[in-house]
């Protein structure tokens, strides 16, 4: 059934947000930040004794979880990402006007998007100085050293499902409650999910939310990739989207969270519509290359965006992108626009924001949605002159004025999976 059928009633609108970025701990922060086109990216010092590479991150710094966690006993049980999940959260819930006990709890969910949150060093820190012998790694010691070391809930402070559940517990939410774990599409994916959850009439209001980091020194030890920039000389201009001149990605982090609501519910409470979604798509375009399903996936997205939701192209103001300043990703990301949106503006903010996967795709859409909010939508960081590889219209240097009432958001994984979502917004 397409979205254009549904009584306007029975329209997923969005209701509230919330977002803790390397760029701000906020979205008004984040939004000027993005306007201004600043860079959040620096250069990580060298661990000694470990490798003389000079790494490069967008880190989110002074947080502090007694700002954002309520009550405070349970920062302990909560790594840094879920921490800053929970808050992000909650700030998207204040926004809407949500409190524990002012939705009927059961037909109040949360969905998050996840994926595997590696242990902080200093978690294990210990444990591995006592396996060590004469300064090598003793693995027949680590199971008795680790009982008797490790905290007892270590484990569950870093299981992906956590967030979720530490905010619907704190909710009283005690409707579908799920984590979604597809990589880069895993945000939009837990959007998708709360929307069929409240298309199926299980729930009215859904808190969606997203939590990664590839900024950590065990991540980064572990997954420090190829795709990566090497443009270290001056970090905050490393990540070029679409750029000629772009190497590579940046890693980063974020956390974000987005409100979803039957807009019958919506109207009820007397809570601003900020949004409506109007569309979805979900593609796969199969290859055995690292993003050589991405022009396809991102064409036959784009044409079930617009055919799901009666949508013209020129109703469209803008497309916020996957696009992280790799070579392979964008000029395919930018043909599968060009096939089927070509003339349509095109942003992406990871050269402000990193790239944290998982954690990218609500943040991004968020930013896109203050935009057009606000009437005028930020730059492409660190864009100066488009490759002849990425044949689209991008957004750059300075920011585009609202034109169209709507907007699309893209993301894409390396295998070839690509999910977007288009929205519609009044007219500023």
């Amino acid at each position: 059934m397409h979205f254009k059928e549904h009584p306007i009633e029975d329209q997923i609108v969005v209701t509230g947000y919330g977002a803790i970025t390397p760029l701000g701990h906020d979205v008004e922060r984040l939004y000027n930040a993005l306007l201004k086109g600043e860079s959040a990216v620096r250069l990580v010092e060298p661990v000694g004794g470990v490798d003389e590479r000079k790494w490069m991150s967008a880190c989110i710094e002074d947080f502090d979880p007694k700002e954002h966690v309520h009550p405070r006993k349970t920062i302990k049980v909560m790594c840094r990402e879920i921490q800053m999940a929970f808050g992000a959260a909650m700030q998207a819930c204040r926004m809407a006007g949500i409190s524990p006990g002012s939705i009927e709890p059961d037909r109040l969910g949360t969905v998050f998007s996840g994926e595997i949150i590696l242990s902080d060093s200093s978690d294990v820190a210990e444990v591995v100085r006592r396996c060590a012998v004469n300064g090598e790694m003793d693995h027949s010691r680590w199971a008795v050293e680790a009982m008797e070391n490790i905290h007892p809930l270590w484990m569950l402070k870093s299981l992906p499902n956590m967030a979720a559940c530490h905010v619907g517990i704190t909710l009283d939410a005690r409707g579908p409650n799920n984590t979604i774990t597809t990589e880069a599409t895993s945000g939009l994916g837990a959007i998708l999910e709360a929307m069929n959850v409240i298309r199926r009439g299980k729930a009215d209001v859904m808190v969606v939310g997203s939590s990664a980091s590839r900024t950590c020194f065990t991540r980064l030890l572990q997954r420090y990739e190829e795709d990566y920039s090497h443009a270290t000389s001056i970090p905050q201009i490393a990540c070029k989207p679409f750029d000629s001149e772009r190497d590579g990605s940046v890693p980063g982090e974020s956390a974000s969270s987005i409100i979803l609501e039957r807009r019958s519910h919506a109207e009820a409470r007397g809570i601003p519509i900020l949004g409506s979604m109007v569309g979805w798509a979900n593609m796969f375009g199969p290859s055995n290359e690292r993003w050589g399903g991405t022009q396809a996936s991102t064409e036959n997205t784009l044409k079930t965006l617009i055919q799901r939701s009666g949508l013209s192209p020129y109703e469209i103001d803008h497309i916020n992108a996957a696009a992280n300043g790799t070579i392979r990703l964008d000029a395919a990301q930018a043909r599968g626009i060009a096939s089927t949106l070509k003339h349509v503006p095109v942003v992406s903010y990871k050269g402000g924001l990193g790239d944290s996967i998982s954690g990218s795709g609500v943040v991004e859409l968020i930013a896109s949605i203050e935009g057009m909010r606000r009437g005028a939508i930020a730059p492409t960081t660190n864009h100066t002159e488009t490759g002849i590889d990425c044949p689209i219209n991008v957004v750059s240097k300075s920011s585009k004025p609202r034109i169209g009432s709507s907007l699309v958001k893209l993301s894409n994984t390396p295998q070839g999976h690509c999910v977007g979502i288009a929205m519609t917004f009044e007219h500023s």
